[in-house]
């Protein structure tokens, strides 16, 4: 299951007017999402096929994990090109690896994400395997762009 506490967001609008109706638009859609009626997943694939901002930026895809950090978890940071959607490909992708996130710290700065996890694997323990470790990282990187884009960078 999934579970939303508290989305603090940022202001993106000089004009309060727009900033409410900002509000007002994704209020509206995570109501829907709720009820069924639209999948968030489909909104942000449109809203992220329309911007093309990673050939403008060059923000070096990074994933990071530590258990020293946490007594009770592995502490993973993702930082790379922020993007619509990438906040839902990370989690999904941590879910989809069998991991729990009991925290979550969300940052941007211009165009940088900062996405810090605090995860425990199905049993409520540290990821401590060095191949899982390696594996999570390497899905992470994926939904980064960092595997395109070192290819990229080789070829």
């Amino acid at each position: 299951g999934l579970a939303l506490d508290t989305i603090s967001i940022s202001r993106q609008f000089d004009m309060d007017s727009d900033e409410m109706r900002r509000g007002a638009r994704i209020a509206e859609a995570v109501e829907k999402s709720l009820r069924g009626e639209i999948k968030l997943v489909e909104l942000i694939a449109a809203k992220g096929a329309a911007q093309t901002r990673s050939d403008a930026f060059s923000v070096a895809p990074d994933v990071v994990i530590d258990n020293n950090l946490s007594n009770r978890a592995t502490v993973i940071e993702v930082s790379g090109l922020d993007r619509p959607g990438l906040l839902y490909d990370l989690t999904s992708a941590i879910s989809k690896l069998n991991l729990n996130i009991g925290s979550a710290h969300i940052v941007t700065f211009g165009e940088k994400a900062v996405d810090v996890f605090y995860v425990t694997d199905l049993t409520g323990a540290k990821v401590t395997n060095p191949a899982r470790q390696a594996a999570i990282k390497r899905r992470l990187l994926e939904m980064l762009g960092g595997e395109r884009k070192m290819a990229k960078a080789a070829g």
